[in-house]
């Protein structure tokens, strides 16, 4: 965990909440619940679980838009 770069654990995050928030070739993107649902989870695992909590928070706090083929909704 401490071992790994600060900047590559908070591209997890950004890189995970990203995926999941794209449409793909494979699959539908996730709803703004199912993502927030997924990054908790990861937390400790996954992701810095500090990180994954910073993260969350500042989600929480910015209006979510779509625009495109992004669909996700707040």
């Amino acid at each position: 965990g401490e071992k790994i770069p600060l900047e590559a654990r908070i591209l997890a995050i950004a890189d995970a909440f990203a995926a999941m928030t794209s449409e793909r070739t494979f699959s539908d993107p996730l709803s703004y619940e199912e993502v927030m649902k997924e990054i908790k989870r990861g937390a400790g695992t996954q992701f810095d679980p500090k990180l994954a909590k910073v993260f969350l928070s500042i989600v929480d706090n910015i209006p979510v838009t779509t625009s495109g083929d992004n669909h996700i909704e707040k």
